[in-house]
């Protein structure tokens, strides 16, 4: 069972309790590594969690966010790094498009579709965890600016086939190349 003790957006300190976790051996507090901000709760107080299962996480209020997206596991051999991918939400105007910073193995990519009790979880191929940089914490739609927040869902497309040797190493490249 756990009790949380923050909320999202507060802002805590380096070794203050976020939550409480009750286990078999007593109980155990989950602290604030840094001083952050609550980026989201993922349980209810009261509720039973599992190993692995996100309970509250934090963000440094000056780190730009990381994309996190999951892909069918079939396609973990053609994705590498400096790959572009392309991210969109529901009424975004444009798509995001970023590049690929890192492909998680199998089993990273399984713990965290299950953490997050994902649908693709099960699939007999698995998924595969692809983390991309977000140039800015905020994106505009309806006119307004608005946060990227923690557990925000969308679709993501990557190209997948050849490109050039140069584009793959410095993906600022592909504009200026025909």
């Amino acid at each position: 069972m756990v009790s949380v003790d923050v909320g999202l957006g507060q802002k805590v300190t380096p070794g203050q309790v976020l939550a409480r976790l009750e286990t078999a051996s007593g109980p155990v507090d989950l602290k604030a590594p840094r001083e952050a901000t609550v980026g989201r709760v993922s349980v209810a107080p009261g509720a039973q969690v599992v190993a692995g299962q996100a309970v509250v996480s934090v963000r440094d209020p000056e780190a730009l966010p990381s994309l996190y997206v999951l892909l069918p596991g079939e396609y973990r051999s053609e994705l590498a790094p400096g790959m572009t991918l392309e991210y969109r939400m529901e009424r975004m105007p444009e798509p995001l498009e970023t590049v690929i910073e890192a492909v998680e193995g199998p089993e990273a990519s399984l713990q965290y579709a299950r953490a997050r009790k994902a649908e693709d979880s099960s699939r007999e191929d698995g998924v595969v965890l692809v983390r991309a940089h977000v140039p800015s914490r905020s994106f505009i739609r309806d006119e307004q600016s608005r946060l990227y927040q923690d557990g925000s869902t969308g679709s993501a497309r990557v190209k997948l086939g050849t490109q050039r040797l140069l584009v793959a190493w410095f993906p600022g490249l592909r504009h200026a190349l025909p």
